[in-house]
């Protein structure tokens, strides 16, 4: 049993005193407790080894019993321990309400920005779509042009043709014309 961790009140029932005698004697030899348990304080036996020897003692059974708590007084102590422990836990449920009250608001928060989100896609969505449509638009017509400036440039390739073998027409008509001149003309002009 000595390496056994115990309460404060096992301690207490085993060395055959109190739980407040053995609180003092814990405050008054700064001893730390070796575990915790949520509450509850768990400390070796061995380390009351003292207080086993202050209780054998004659003269300290005498005071421990003047410091004896009545059945009352450690009623009301028990009393006062559970109201402060349910103080603590209606603190901590509060506070839990809050936690869960301060999620449900970051989910609604969330859900708004996921659809507003959604919103933006669909936007995003139609946009992508026009603008394809707009560029299958946009090479259709391209080609339905390219055939015409094909064809535009042959026309014009054509008239082109046309016009310099008019002109060259033209020039072998004034020669034609210049040699078609009257001998007594090219004399004069041989002549100057």
């Amino acid at each position: 049993m000595s390496g056994e961790l115990l309460t404060k009140s096992k301690i207490a029932d085993a060395l055959g005193t109190n739980p407040m005698r053995v609180t003092r004697f814990i405050e008054r030899n700064k001893i730390n407790a070796v575990k915790k348990e949520g509450k509850r304080e768990l400390f070796k036996l061995t380390d009351f080894n003292a207080l086993k020897k202050e209780l054998d003692d004659p003269e300290a059974k005498k005071e421990a019993q003047s410091h004896a708590f009545s059945k009352d007084e450690y009623i009301l102590t028990l009393k006062k321990q559970l109201e402060d422990q349910q103080e603590q836990f209606n603190k901590m449920l509060q506070a839990k309400d809050e936690t869960i009250d301060s999620l449900k608001e970051t989910i609604a928060t969330s859900k708004h920005a996921y659809e507003d989100m959604k919103d933006q896609l669909a936007v995003k969505d139609d946009q992508i779509s026009s603008l394809t449509k707009l560029t299958n638009n946009a090479q259709t017509l391209n080609l339905l042009d390219k055939p015409k400036k094909a064809q535009d440039t042959a026309t014009t390739g054509a008239e082109t043709s046309n016009e310099r073998s008019s002109s060259d027409k033209k020039k072998d008509d004034s020669q034609n014309e210049s040699s078609k001149k009257h001998w007594w003309q090219r004399f004069t002009r041989d002549s100057d």
